[in-house]
This record gives structure tokens, C-alpha cells and sequence, in this order.
């Protein structure tokens, strides 16, 4: 009996250091393993004032087509192709209406010029995180007078997520209130989108751009 009680308890003894070094393994393996960036990007909006009842809200300060303007580099909604080729003097070229490619994905007379990430200027000003070389700017015209700017963030090998910059460009623009403008940011196909759209728009304000080819 003795002799087994103190097999018994060698027994246990090895089981209990070897379950002791299976955590201090798995405790080394945590330690060495690097920290998950959980990091997320603060949208910062206007403040809102509410009514005596607390049902409804207005913005504490008043926004205008101007507050568009400080963000886009000069940019509002309603410019003609002339107006915004003199705003953008990058393009290197006179936009003119009859001149502009169709943007089929509308069923409306929606016309269109894109502009290369690189070279967008005020456009892409907020931007600091890495995009792919791909990545473009596309106004677009509705029966001659622009409604939405969209940004397609495109990754490429030095860049292959470029959903930094998106969420960098999106800050700049969700404060503004939903009567200067409306703005989302999505994802389709590996393109990250940024579109801010002009609150009249109506039924167009909902239709995203969805990337083809994938």
C-alpha cells in the first residue's frame, strides 16, 4: 500500500509540472506573439442641438454649400464641366458636357471625367495613408451640373489594403450636414469607395458604383 500511495503521488507530481510547463509554454507562445492593431478611426461630428421635447434635432451651427467647398478645394454641387475645369486647373484640359463619357450604370443622363489619385490635388488632400497607383477621383455630371464626387481607393503590391486612406478621406466628409451633402463609404469587389453626393440627387443618391470584372 505504502509503496503505491507514493507511486500515486509521483504520478501526480509529474502530471502537475508537466501541465505547469504546458502553461508557461503557452504563456511564452502569448507573449510572443504580436498585439492585433485594434485601432479605429474617430469620425468627429458637428454637435447637434435637440428641442425642448428631446424628438428632434437640428446641427448647432448652420452649414452651407461652403462648408463643401473648404473641404473639396473649391468643389460645390451644381458647377458646370466649364466651372470645374477652372477650379482644377490639374486636369490639364476644358471639360465641356457633350464632350464627357456616359456613366452607364445611371438610367438617367449622368456624364463623367475621372482624375488619377496622384495628381487630384485639393481632392485627395486629406490623404496620408498608402493607396494603390490605380486609384482614381470620378466627378459626375447629372444633365450638365455636378452631384457626386467619388473616390475608388485601388490597392496595388505596395499598397494592398488601402482601406486607411478611404476611412482617412470619409472623416473629412461625414460632418458636413445631410443638407450640403451625403456621404458613404463601402467596399466592391478590392476597391474601397468614398462618395459624397449632392442632397437633391433623390433616387441617385442610393446607387452605388459597383466594380465590374472582378
Amino acid at each position: 500500500m505504502p509503496g503505491r500511495h507514493n507511486g500515486g503521488s509521483r504520478g501526480r507530481g509529474t502530471l502537475r509540472a508537466a501541465l505547469l510547463a504546458g502553461m508557461v509554454s503557452v504563456a511564452g507562445v502569448a507573449a510572443a506573439a504580436p498585439a492585433l492593431d485594434t485601432t479605429k478611426r474617430i469620425l468627429v461630428l458637428p454637435s447637434l442641438q435637440w428641442n425642448d421635447s428631446g424628438v428632434a434635432w437640428n446641427y448647432a451651427t448652420q452649414q452651407a454649400p461652403d462648408n463643401l467647398a473648404r473641404v473639396t478645394g473649391g468643389l460645390t454641387f451644381g458647377l458646370t464641366p466649364e466651372e470645374v475645369s477652372r477650379r482644377l486647373p490639374d486636369l490639364g484640359a476644358n471639360l465641356h458636357w457633350s464632350e464627357l463619357p456616359v456613366a452607364n450604370e445611371f438610367s438617367e443622363d449622368v456624364r463623367y471625367v475621372w482624375i488619377p489619385m496622384q495628381t487630384a490635388g485639393a481632392l485627395r488632400a486629406p490623404v496620408t495613408a498608402c493607396f494603390g497607383e490605380p486609384s482614381y477621383v470620378v466627378l459626375l455630371f447629372l444633365h450638365g451640373d455636378l452631384f457626386r464626387i467619388s473616390w475608388r481607393f485601388l490597392p496595388d503590391r505596395n499598397c494592398p489594403n488601402p482601406h486607411a486612406a478611404a476611412e482617412e478621406l470619409y472623416a473629412s466628409y461625414v460632418p458636413l450636414a445631410t443638407t450640403v451633402a451625403f456621404s458613404a463609404h463601402y467596399r466592391t469587389g478590392f476597391a474601397e469607395v468614398v462618395d459624397v453626393t449632392e442632397p437633391g440627387a433623390r433616387s441617385l443618391i442610393e446607387q452605388r458604383w459597383q466594380m465590374r470584372g472582378q
